[in-house]
């Protein structure tokens, strides 16, 4: 038994490191013939493959193969004759082959052709397994090669241990080679952000959405957009993705400029005519020109709210959102409106919930748009506002008893083409817009009594906690 187990022992790392089934089984077949007591040694195969350049007696399994041998393969299990031995070589559930030879002690030597079976079972399985991972790496590798983000892997000190294509070309080098040699600290236009970077990663062992402006092979400035992960592969590394958005900051900070620059010329435009028409009012007009005057001046001032709701929309994601305590906002808002709601005999109604949510930026003009525009529009005697916690939602109503909103108006109603024709400019537009980009909804119903409207209910939900980040 010694020498069986000192003959596997010597064979056993060229074995488990062949590189095909068949360089396996001739390794097999040679330590059978090694061995005492064994005579007439075979191997046969299932597969074809598995004959390419062996030595006689690695036989393709066919139905003259000796008895012992089939009924093996059959059942799976070792056979022995009355001079023959037959074990199978079993992968996974399948007969991959069958170890046959001639002994005098067939049930004393099976035990030892078993072991010689397993060994070259597990052989095949091992084979297996690196065929599949080559194949599984190949495919990985196609996936990130042919990626349009560049994808990384560096050390923490800025060392480039894999990059794609879509890397060089963002860094704007000729090589991957080149690209490695720079390292990714060279990349940085200021390399306190690098420093910045990698103490975010280690506190919180990942960064999304991370801006960081870095410098090309050329020069030219790059921004990019960073998803990264820190990773143990032996030492702690950074595997990351970065999306180029560089031409789409280009573009936003041009609609920036002049956006920033129509909204103070058409500010100060507004100014101008609201000054002529304040000296005009104290120029002893009529009655009728008085009025025409006061309508003018209107309209100038719902200008100026336009303009501003305009830029609160497009700065809202800049804004810090904090914690809003629903009751003082509604009730602040109320305060703000009581005076138009009592020039249309309108009361107002509101319950406390005790409520207070993550804020959405500019979730306070929400409501305050939608509660002015149930004064201005819904005819309506009463208005109630209720809010009430619904598992991570904060639902809040505004519901009121006027004349209710037509189904085609209803369907339109977050639309700026329905926007345009009101008093309160892009306010129910807006209001859509902040809610949608805070993660929550809003939606408008009629309320129906005995099957006549009685009034319209507008609902809120927004997330009590959020990460609104945009």
């Amino acid at each position: 038994m010694n020498r069986e187990l000192e003959l596997m022992g010597n064979i056993l790392n060229e074995v488990i490191l062949s590189e095909s089934a068949g360089k396996i089984y001739g390794s097999i077949l040679s330590l059978m013939k090694e061995m005492p007591d064994f005579d007439e040694c075979a191997v046969y195969v299932m597969r074809d493959e598995a004959l390419n350049g062996n030595p006689d007696g690695i036989i393709s399994f066919n139905q003259d193969a000796p008895e012992v041998v089939s009924k093996s393969a059959e059942e799976g299990k070792e056979i022995c004759g009355i001079d023959e031995i037959a074990v199978p070589v079993i992968v996974g559930e399948e007969v991959a082959g069958v170890l046959y030879a001639r002994s005098a002690e067939p049930d004393n030597k099976k035990s030892i052709l078993k072991t010689v079976a397993n060994l070259a079972a597990a052989s095949i399985k091992n084979l297996e397994i690196k065929k599949e991972m080559a194949q599984s790496e190949k495919k990985y590798r196609s996936i990130i090669e042919n990626a349009v983000e560049g994808i990384y892997m560096s050390t923490l000190d800025g060392r480039i241990i894999e990059a794609n294509s879509s890397l060089v070309k963002f860094f704007g080098y000729n090589s991957k080679e080149e690209l490695k040699e720079a390292g990714i600290p060279t990349t940085y236009r200021n390399p306190e952000e690098r420093k910045e970077f990698i103490g975010r990663i280690l506190r919180e062992k990942k960064v999304k959405n991370y801006e960081i402006e870095y410098r090309r092979k050329n020069g030219e400035l790059a921004i990019g957009n960073e998803f990264a992960v820190l990773a143990e592969n032996g030492e702690k590394v950074i595997q990351g993705i970065i999306h180029d958005v560089t031409e789409l900051k280009k573009i936003q900070r041009e609609v920036e400029f002049y956006n920033a620059l129509l909204r103070h010329d058409m500010w100060n435009k507004n100014q101008v005519v609201m000054g002529y028409l304040e000296l005009l009012s104290d120029t002893g007009l009529s009655e009728e020109q008085r009025n025409f005057v006061e309508r003018a001046k209107l309209a100038v001032k719902n200008n100026m709210v336009l303009i501003d709701n305009v830029k609160k929309l497009f700065t809202m994601g800049q804004r810090a959102a904090e914690q809003v305590d629903v009751d003082e906002t509604i009730e602040d808002i109320i305060n703000q409106l009581l005076h138009e709601a009592d020039k249309r005999g309108i009361s107002i109604y509101y319950t406390p919930s005790g409520i207070k949510i993550d804020g959405i930026p500019l979730i306070k003009e929400v409501f305050y748009n939608i509660l002015l525009n149930a004064i201005f529009h819904s005819h309506c005697r009463n208005i109630r506002i209720g809010a009430r916690r619904d598992k991570n939602f904060c639902r809040i109503t505004i519901e009121d008893d006027g004349i209710g909103i037509s189904p085609e108006i209803q369907k339109d109603i977050f639309m700026r083409k329905v926007e345009k024709s009101r008093r309160n400019g892009l306010g129910l537009y807006l209001s859509g817009k902040i809610v949608e980009m805070g993660g929550g909804s809003i939606e408008v119903k009629n309320r129906v009594e005995g099957g006549n409207i009685k009034g319209t209910i507008f609902e809120v939900s927004v997330p009590i906690q959020n990460d609104f980040k945009r």
